[in-house]
C-alpha cells in the first residue's frame, strides 16, 4: 500500500489543480475528501484532477470521485479528471455510468 500524497496549484485565474499520487482506496478516501472539501471552502468551484500518480484505485477511491463528480456540480462548479491511466479511467467511466443510472430509473434495465 502507498501512501497518498496530494498537493494544488490554486492559480487565481484557473482551476485548480490536484496532484495525487500513491493509492486511492479504503485507507486514504477520506482524506481525499477532506483535501477536496478544504479547496471548495476556500471558494474554488473549478478543480482539476491529475491522477497521472495514481498506483491503485480501489471501489471507495472510485466511489469517492464519483461523488466529488455530483457534489461540484450540485455546487455548480465541474471536477475535471486528466492523466488517468487506462484501467484508471475505464473504472471511472463505469461507475459515471452506473450513476447517471441510478438518478435516472426510468434508463435503468433499458
Amino acid at each position: 500500500m502507498a501512501p497518498l500524497l496530494q498537493s494544488a496549484t490554486t492559480p487565481s485565474d484557473g482551476p485548480a489543480v490536484i496532484t495525487m499520487r500513491g493509492d486511492l482506496d479504503t485507507d486514504t478516501a477520506a482524506q481525499f475528501w477532506q483535501y477536496l472539501g478544504y479547496l471548495v471552502g476556500q471558494g474554488h468551484q473549478h478543480i482539476v484532477l491529475d491522477l497521472r500518480g495514481i498506483i491503485l484505485i480501489d471501489s471507495v477511491g472510485v466511489d469517492v470521485i464519483t461523488r466529488a463528480f455530483a457534489w461540484m456540480r450540485h455546487r455548480g462548479g465541474e471536477l475535471v479528471v486528466r492523466s488517468a491511466s487506462p484501467s484508471v479511467a475505464d473504472q471511472l467511466q463505469l461507475a459515471r455510468l452506473a450513476e447517471s443510472r441510478r438518478s435516472h430509473p426510468s434508463q435503468a434495465g433499458g
